[in-house]
C-alpha cells in the first residue's frame, strides 16, 4: 500500500524497508495513530497528527464502540453510532517549549549584560590609570566629566590630581611672566614631569642664546654651545664660533707682525732702501693720512728722515704693546690684519737744540701676505 512517510511525508510504500527521501526506516516500523488512525512511526508516544498520547492501548474510537455495545440488552438492535469527542491538542508541550526558551532569553540576557558591565569596568579602570599618569588636566578633567558612576576613590584621586596640575599650571603662568632663566630653572627643578618644561627650556635656551650673540665672543659661543648640545641655536652659535676663531690672531702670526714692522723701522733708521720696499705691499692704501701711495713715495719719506746735517744717526724702539686684529677687507673678502702699537724715535745730533726724542702712534694695516699696506702715525705729546 502507498503512504505518505511519517517522518518527510513523501510517498512509500509501506513494504519498503526505507523511505528513499528521509532514509528512516518503514517495513516493520509503521503503525496507526489509536485515537486518529493516522500513520506514525512504531516507536513515537504523540501522533504527529492529533497530537495525542498513544500510550494507551486501547483506541479511543474502539474503547467508545466496546462501550456501546456492552450497554445494549439485544445485539440486534444497533444504536446510533456515538460522535466521536472532539480531540484535545496537547498544549504541554507548547507550554515546556516557552518556558525553555524563556530560560535561554533570561541567560543570554543575563550573560551579556555581565560582559557589558565587565567591560565598562575595565573601560573605566584604563581611564583612570591613564587619567592618574598624565600631566595635562584636560585628561583628567574628560574622565571625571565621562565616568560620573566611576567608584569614589577614583574620582577623589583624579580630582585631587587635577587640583596639583592646576597649581602647577598657576606656577608656570607666574614663570613665564617673568621671562627669567632663573625662574624657568626653578619651575624646571620643581616640575620635572611637567607639559611645559620642554617649553621652559626653550625659554632658556633663547635666553642663552640672545646673551651669547650679545657678547659675540668666542668664549660665549663656547659656553652656549656646551650648555645647549642640542639647542635651536646650536648651528648659528658654531658658525659664529668658526668665524670669530678665523679671526684669534696666532702666536706665529703675531711673532710675523712684530718681525715685519720691527724690519721696517730698522730700515728707517738705517737709510736701507732694498730693505724698506721688501716690507711694503704694491699699493700703500694709506700712508700718511694720504691715499695711493707708490713704495718710491715711502722711499722719499725716508730720506727726509735723514736729510738734516745735524743727523748722525738714528733708531726706533717698539714698545711691544700690540693690538692686533683680523678683519675683512671688503674689496677682496680676504682676512688681513690691524694693528695698532706705540713706537718710539730717537735721533742723535750735534745741533744739542734739535729734538732728539718722539713717540709716535702707529696705526697700521698688512696684507694676508704679511705686507704693509696702510701706516699712519700720529705724534703722542709729551
Amino acid at each position: 500500500m502507498i503512504m505518505k512517510c511519517p517522518e518527510c511525508g513523501h510517498q512509500v510504500s509501506d513494504l519498503a524497508d526505507t523511505c528513499p527521501s528521509c532514509g528512516i526506516a518503514i517495513a516493520g516500523n509503521i503503525t496507526k495513530c489509536p485515537h486518529c488512525g493516522g500513520t506514525m512511526l512504531a516507536n513515537q508516544t504523540v501522533c504527529p497528527n492529533c497530537l495525542e498520547s498513544v500510550s494507551s492501548k486501547t483506541p479511543r474510537r474502539q474503547q467508545n464502540i466496546e462501550d456501546t455495545v456492552t450497554e445494549q440488552p439485544q445485539p440486534e438492535q444497533s444504536q446510533p453510532e456515538q460522535p466521536e469527542a472532539p480531540k484535545k491538542k496537547n498544549h504541554k508541550s507548547l507550554w515546556a517549549t516557552l518556558i525553555v526558551a524563556l530560560v535561554i532569553a533570561l541567560g543570554v540576557t543575563f550573560v551579556g549584560y555581565y560582559f557589558y558591565q565587565h567591560t565598562q569596568r575595565q573601560n573605566e579602570q584604563y581611564a583612570y590609570e591613564n587619567a592618574i599618569q598624565s600631566s595635562e588636566p584636560a585628561v583628567l578633567q574628560n574622565f571625571l566629566d565621562i565616568y560620573t558612576d566611576a567608584p569614589q576613590a577614583h574620582r577623589d584621586s583624579v580630582a585631587a590630581h587635577l587640583e596639583v596640575l592646576k597649581q602647577i599650571d598657576l606656577e608656570w603662568t607666574n614663570a613665564l611672566a617673568t621671562r627669567s632663566k632663573s625662574a624657568m630653572l626653578k619651575y624646571i627643578q620643581l616640575h620635572p614631569n611637567s607639559i611645559h618644561v620642554t617649553e621652559a627650556k626653550l625659554v632658556v635656551d633663547s635666553l642663552d642664546w640672545i646673551q651669547a650673540a650679545n657678547t659675540n665672543t668666542l668664549e660665549s659661543y663656547k659656553t652656549y654651545m656646551e650648555t645647549h648640545s642640542d639647542g635651536l641655536h646650536y648651528d648659528d652659535a658654531k658658525m659664529n664660533y668658526d668665524k670669530l676663531n678665523e679671526r684669534v690672531v696666532t702666536p706665529e702670526e703675531e711673532q710675523m707682525i712684530s718681525q715685519l714692522f720691527n724690519s721696517y723701522f730698522n730700515s728707517l733708521a738705517k737709510d736701507d732702501e732694498n730693505s724698506l720696499l721688501a716690507t711694503l705691499g704694491t699699493v700703500m692704501h694709506t700712508f700718511f693720512n694720504r691715499q695711493n701711495v707708490t713704495k718710491s713715495d715711502v722711499v722719499q719719506y725716508m730720506k727726509k728722515l735723514h736729510e738734516a746735517a745735524d743727523i748722525t744717526g738714528m733708531n726706533f724702539l717698539l714698545n711691544n704693546d700690540w693690538k692686533i686684529d683680523k678683519i675683512e677687507n671688503i674689496d677682496t673678502g680676504e682676512l688681513e690684519y690691524a694693528v695698532t702699537f706705540s713706537v718710539d724715535q730717537r735721533i742723535d745730533r750735534t745741533d744739542p737744540d734739535q729734538e732728539r726724542l718722539a713717540t709716535y702712534k702707529v696705526s697700521a694695516k698688512v696684507s694676508p701676505e704679511g705686507k704693509i699696506v696702510d701706516l699712519n702715525m700720529k705724534k703722542v705729546a709729551k
